[in-house]
């Protein structure tokens, strides 16, 4: 079986640690080090059988919601809305390799949460053979 909270957090990591961007699960733990001015948040939304035979469960899909929050002053510079779009698409790409969906793409939802920073949403699947 696999663990999509395992899999996601390694999928983020290999790609964004280098940045010093580190990844969350549920919430941002206080930690040291790393670029405090962007993280990532990812929860898992569920996990519903989406095929049966013999009423037992063959194909299953995670929901998965993947946040990458960016301190909101780097929207004032070129550089700094070139480097949100850059990790943007480093998120998306690592998403894709490690086999997750991104049916509706990835969506800037703002400073959703007033704290002074900005939040791209990725609402993403992974679907496996159980």
């Amino acid at each position: 079986m696999i663990d999509i909270r395992g899999l996601l957090q390694t999928s983020l990591d290999t790609a964004l640690y280098p940045e010093g961007i580190f990844s969350y699960w549920n919430r941002k733990a206080e930690t040291t080090g790393g670029n405090p001015d962007e993280y990532i948040v990812y929860t898992l939304a569920g996990d519903s059988s989406e095929i049966h035979a013999d009423d037992n469960p063959l194909v299953k899909a995670a929901s998965t919601t993947v946040r990458y929050y960016y301190r909101d002053t780097l929207l004032d510079t070129h550089t700094g809305r070139q480097r949100i779009k850059q990790h943007e698409d480093l998120i998306t790409s690592a998403l894709k390799a490690a086999g997750f969906s991104i049916p509706n793409g990835s969506f800037d939802a703002g400073d959703i949460e007033n704290n002074g920073f900005g939040t791209i949403v990725y609402e993403c699947e992974y679907w496996r053979v159980v």
